[in-house]
């Protein structure tokens, strides 16, 4: 799992909490979430404790993968690509 995002932070953000308040909500010193969050390691029992604080489902944690888009090998930059 070490190649999967999780889009914690962001969830967490368009809920309206900073990674402090979520936290607290969690029961953990912010400093605990922000090395699993750097880290990307967690249990799937604080991963379901994440999801109901944020009110989402646990898939929603994970960055989905996007077949349709991939990077420039040179510089980087996202290359969207369409099926039609």
């Amino acid at each position: 799992m070490a190649n999967t995002k999780l889009r914690i932070k962001e969830i967490a953000k368009s809920r309206g909490l900073n990674l402090e308040q979520l936290a607290e909500k969690l029961g953990i010193r912010r400093t605990s979430l922000s090395q699993a969050l750097t880290r990307n390691v967690f249990s799937i029992e604080k991963l379901s404790e994440i999801a109901d604080v944020l009110d989402v489902e646990i898939p929603e944690l994970f960055e989905a993968s996007q077949p349709s888009s991939m990077k420039c090998p040179h510089c980087g930059k996202p290359i969207n690509v369409t099926l039609s």
